[in-house]
């Protein structure tokens, strides 16, 4: 009952956000048309891989730490905010030498970016590497479902922002992506906000039972860890969290490595009809999602506690089923649904979004299971599998997408995300009788 009362107030901030969106990218794609959504879309790709290369794991490896009480949440968050500081300044200067030479020219060539428009997307990129650092802070100390609801109300600012801009007869490129980036950093502000105010309170909560911290079967956390200096934190951090991280990295590959290969041979408006299907898709795993935050926090118990597992199991079976349950009427009414939300521009999106379908359904157990293997401490068992499914995403891409375009691209990732849930599956049953034997 935990699992479904806490899932189900998780997915209640999803839905919010899978609406708004929605909605953000069907209006930007209806007013920009396939070549401007390609451009937008493109452009968030390279916010997203900036805040994912640079987020460096500060925040999924506090989380064994923080949940555990290894370390005062003051001093964790103090240095994470200190590294965001830091990678915002560096964002910053490089946003300086993209606004000119050859580099703003490679930019405005393949990208549509006109001059100072770098700077709002280093904003953007700014705002996603903060909100992913803190947001995990929110659930190693079991705020579970306020993460999710600030991402609501993250996607809703923004869909406020663009429907103005709409509305109003003003939305273009630019102003989509300053809209883009300003959501990003309000999210980012309130998040932060919250977590201040969160490591103010008592830890553990009042009425837990009191005594030492569980014995950590294999020591992976050093007993003087809370004496460290912040440099040395910084290092711990960077090093526990680095590969893991390459999983955001190679994820996100995986989502847009496709996309650059279409530009690359059917050029930017492709991209934007094929990035309406995509965008369409990747919604559906914002419900399996629902289950990530509380196995990032119940699965970074003691490996001692049959609960993790119990409820892990739980979680990837609900979310295959509700996947499963949204991706088939939304095959059914792809056609006019998309007629009716983006227009005639966007048919092609049709046949791409079906085939996209059945790799969407197949790598649901990996939406869940990334949650329990950060929670485990295993974070480079995320990476491995998202390292093979860019492999095979690459390999397939090349072979298809040249050919067969949208479809082909969708084809390539449908194969991919298959191999990769299952070797998330596989980890999954070696992490179980690993704690079982």
């Amino acid at each position: 009952m935990r699992l479904l009362a806490a899932g189900a107030r998780i997915l209640s901030g999803r839905v919010a956000q899978i609406l708004a969106n929605a909605a953000v990218v069907f209006w930007v794609a209806k007013t920009l048309g396939p070549t401007g959504q390609g451009h937008y879309s493109l452009t968030v790709a390279v916010a997203q891989l900036a805040a994912a290369l640079l987020a460096g794991g500060m925040g999924l490896a506090a989380v064994p730490p923080l949940r555990r009480d290894r370390i005062p949440a003051a001093r964790m968050v103090s240095v994470q905010a200190g590294w965001a500081g830091a990678t915002g300044l560096v964002l910053l200067g490089v946003a300086a030498l993209a606004g000119g030479g050859a580099v703003g020219a490679f930019f405005a060539r393949h990208l549509g970016w006109s001059p100072g428009l770098a700077f709002a997307v280093a904003i953007g990129a700014t705002g996603l590497l903060t909100f992913e650092i803190f947001s995990y802070d929110l659930l190693a100390r079991g705020r579970l479902v306020i993460g999710s609801a600030i991402n609501g109300w993250r996607a809703a600012g923004h869909l406020v922002i663009v429907g103005t801009a709409g509305l109003a007869g003003m939305l273009g490129f630019a102003q989509a992506v300053g809209a883009f980036a300003l959501a990003q950093c309000a999210g980012a502000a309130v998040l932060v906000g919250v977590v201040l105010r969160e490591i103010r309170r008592p830890w553990p909560r009042p009425g837990a039972k009191p005594g030492p911290p569980a014995p950590l079967r294999d020591k992976e956390l050093p007993a003087d860890l809370a004496s460290y200096s912040r440099l040395r934190l910084v290092l711990f951090n960077l090093q526990r969290g680095w590969l893991g991280q390459l999983s955001a990295v190679a994820y996100f590959l995986l989502l847009r490595l496709d996309q650059g290969l279409l530009a690359r041979y059917h050029g930017a408006a492709e991209v934007g009809v094929y990035s309406v299907a995509v965008h369409l898709g990747e919604m559906l795993w914002l419900l399996p999602g629902a289950m990530t935050p509380l196995l990032v926090h119940t699965s970074a118990a003691d490996a001692g506690d049959p609960d993790r597992n119990r409820t892990a199991v739980r979680a990837v079976g609900i979310g295959m089923v509700v996947t499963l349950a949204a991706a088939v009427p939304l095959a059914l009414v792809a056609g006019p649904l998309l007629s009716l939300l983006a227009g005639g521009a966007y048919a092609g999106a049709v046949p791409a979004l079906r085939a996209l379908l059945p790799g969407i359904v197949a790598f649901a157990p990996g939406a869940v299971l990334a949650g329990d293997f950060i929670g485990r401490g295993k974070p480079h068992w995320n990476t491995q599998a998202s390292l093979l499914t860019v492999v095979v995403n690459l390999a397939a891409g090349l072979w298809l997408i040249p050919e067969h375009g949208a479809v082909g691209a969708a084809w390539s990732s449908t194969v991919a995300y298959a191999c990769g849930s299952a070797l998330m599956l596989i980890r999954f049953r070696q992490a179980i009788r690993r704690d079982q034997a």
